[in-house]
């Protein structure tokens, strides 16, 4: 019953998906003025129902943290880890990142020089500095350029696993509590935090990551899975699925409206994909075939998300869209994106990238543990 790598990467199948439709499809901005089909439905009913996928970053998000934890629990099981250990797994992780995102990033920014003859880095000494940040993955801390927009995640992905040793911390001196700074700081310091107006990419799934913590630490989704509405199997897997469903779409609706965006929006747009991890986890995660789908684009999540965008806004915008058919221009999206992360996972088997990365780790760290050794 334990919510395992697979389940994991089921849900980052739909995340995925969800990504790609969502950028595609949430506005008429996104349609590069081509006229799109959404047959059978409005274009106005798709553009919302599209918008809503945006919840994928949350997924992305809360799965993060809850993989960090567990990981983190699987080494020290009383999370008792100590500030030099914590150092040793922030350190690890952050080069794992950043290991997985340079090949994209020379793809990305190479072949976008090649198409459009320019970057949107300036020029000049701030070019150089400009570039250096986006290759790092920090130019959402600074505000500065980036060569897709979609690229700020990975300063939310770097603070989330700055973030997870505090968070653990707060978790294993207050338990549950841990999520009440997330609530408090934030409105604190500004007043009118919780209204989706006044929040910005890096603060609107923030929530995510104390949820990810609480919930790897209790198996809050292996307990939920295990509740058994009734003694007959088949009655209760019916009445569970009819009454999370209702709620879940309660949920979509919810975040939609007015009163949501100016009160809650902060904490519903967390709530939601962590409940909608929980659901996938209930009903899609044994279906055979489909599991096995999901959980392969689950695996290529990575560079999915970092090179997709390139396909629709920079390389072929117009070839993208003239399919017409949104069904189409997905499968497009969706096949081209998967090419492109087989070329990447290609280029790293040709220069044997994972082990040069496991080199640079140990030496990495070895370097650390004696800095920080002459400082006892």
């Amino acid at each position: 019953m334990e919510f395992s790598k697979k389940d994991t990467a089921v849900a980052k199948g739909v995340a995925i998906l969800f990504l790609i439709a969502y950028h595609c499809f949430s506005s008429a901005d996104r349609l590069n003025g081509c006229d799109v089909s959404f047959f059978p439905i409005s274009q106005d009913l798709a553009f919302a129902i599209f918008e809503s996928m945006n919840i994928c970053v949350g997924m992305f998000a809360f799965l993060s943290a809850y993989g960090l934890t567990r990981t983190l629990r699987y080494k020290h099981p009383q999370l008792d880890a100590s500030a030099g250990e914590y150092m040793e797994f922030v350190t690890k992780r952050i080069i794992s990142l950043e290991a997985a995102f340079f090949i994209p990033f020379v793809i990305g920014v190479s072949v976008s020089f090649f198409v459009t003859g320019k970057t949107p880095h300036g020029s000049g000494a701030s070019a150089v500095l400009n570039l250096i940040f986006d290759m790092f993955g920090v130019s959402a801390f600074f505000n500065t350029p980036t060569m897709i927009g979609t690229w700020w995640y990975m300063s939310f992905a770097l603070l989330i696993i700055v973030l997870i040793p505090f968070t653990v911390a707060l978790h294993k001196k207050f338990g549950a509590l841990c999520i009440v700074p997330y609530l408090v700081v934030p409105v604190l310091l500004f007043p009118d935090f919780l209204k989706g107006s006044n929040l910005t990419n890096m603060t609107r799934w923030l929530l995510t990551i104390p949820l990810g913590v609480v919930f790897a630490d209790y198996g809050i989704l292996e307990k939920l899975r295990s509740v058994s509405v009734c003694k007959n199997k088949i009655l209760g897997r019916l009445i569970k699925f009819a009454v999370l469903t209702l709620l879940l779409a309660f949920l979509f609706v919810l975040r939609r409206t007015s009163w949501c965006t100016e009160k809650f929006f902060y904490c519903i747009s967390s709530i939601l994909p962590v409940f909608f991890v929980y659901y996938l986890y209930e009903f899609v995660s044994d279906i055979p075939v489909v599991s096995t789908v999901l959980g392969f684009f689950g695996r290529h999540s990575s560079n999915i998300f970092f090179l997709h965008t390139f396909v629709r806004a920079v390389w072929f915008p117009k070839f993208t869209y003239s399919f017409r058919y949104a069904i189409v221009i997905f499968l497009f999206m969706t096949a081209s994106s998967l090419a492109m992360s087989f070329g990447v996972e290609g280029i790293k088997k040709l220069v044997r990238w994972d082990s040069a990365v496991k080199k640079a780790t140990k030496k990495i760290l070895n370097h650390q543990s004696k800095l920080l050794a002459s400082y006892k």
